[in-house]
């Protein structure tokens, strides 16, 4: 295990977890995949509730091997966006981290992205282009722009939320993650039109330094209700960029997507992904 440098700025890396898959691999996997950085000077907040037995001592295990390792208890929180505020709240670095508990960091993703910052003034957080993976086969890698701007949002997110890094104050100055209901499933997309909002914009390090782990086939991960809360979430944000009324038919588009039938919307999202990768 690599030692800290205390003459490094600290990174706290935040996770929130509600793991009750069969199984402890993945868990594994995320987390080993941050023991294992190049980057040493981080601190791991992991947020958990309703996670199974043996999640919950597999995680406690983590914590009694590696100091840096911290369990705290997600209980009365509002699913991930008050887990995530549980832990920005515990934080101690000025940097932090996003990570999920079935993704996988690449060893030198966090100095890689620090580095990214520390390079780029104007840019508040960074993420980068991912792997996708699918019951452990390989999707390709998903691309994002290097520097996204609002129109960017309009169709899909240009960023993936957990390879994001921030610096602090940014996300301290629009109060953090939003705990409203209508923020359930979209809170990412939320907290990056408000940095936005206020003047902050951030870049996307176009290597992969990322595994993203999509859900199943037939899995239904993405609900009608929780695409009403983006239609809902798309709305109050649009307004407050002064995007309406022009922008109103992506303020909908959750809808009409959630219509396609899932393999045809595969295809789809298939054929954009490689008209990006040629154009990138």
């Amino acid at each position: 295990m690599p030692m800290p440098d205390e003459k490094q700025p600290l990174v706290s890396i935040c996770m929130g977890v509600r793991y009750q898959r069969d199984g402890l691999f993945l868990l594994e996997r995320a987390i080993r995949s941050i023991q294992t950085q190049v980057y040493s000077n981080w601190e791991l907040l992991i947020c958990e509730r309703d996670s199974n037995q043996e999640a919950k001592i597999r995680l406690s295990v983590f914590a009694q091997e590696d100091p840096r390792i911290h369990i705290l208890d997600g209980t009365g929180t509002s699913g991930l966006p008050g887990q995530l505020n549980r832990c920005l709240k515990a934080a101690r670095g000025d940097w932090i981290a996003r990570m999920d508990d079935d993704d996988v960091s690449a060893p030198n993703r966090l100095r890689v992205q620090m580095a990214y910052l520390q390079n780029h003034p104007w840019a508040a957080f960074v993420g980068c282009v991912a792997q996708m993976e699918r019951e452990g086969r390989s999707e390709g890698i998903r691309r994002f722009s290097a520097a996204p701007e609002i129109k960017d949002f309009l169709f899909v997110q240009p960023f993936l939320h957990p390879t994001l890094l921030f610096r602090r104050p940014a996300l301290e100055a629009v109060g953090g993650y939003c705990e409203l209901a209508r923020c359930t499933g979209c809170e990412d997309y939320d907290l990056l039109l408000r940095l936005y909002e206020e003047g902050y914009r951030g870049g996307n390090v176009q290597e992969p330094l990322f595994t993203y782990t999509l859900p199943p086939l037939g899995s239904k991960k993405r609900t009608m209700a929780l695409r009403w809360n983006e239609v809902k979430t798309r709305y109050v944000r649009f307004i407050s960029l002064g995007l309406l009324p022009g922008a109103l038919p992506y303020v909908i588009k959750p809808i009409l997507v959630g219509m396609i039938p899932e393999r045809l919307l595969e295809r789809i999202k298939a054929k954009r992904q490689g008209r990006e990768s040629r154009s990138g």
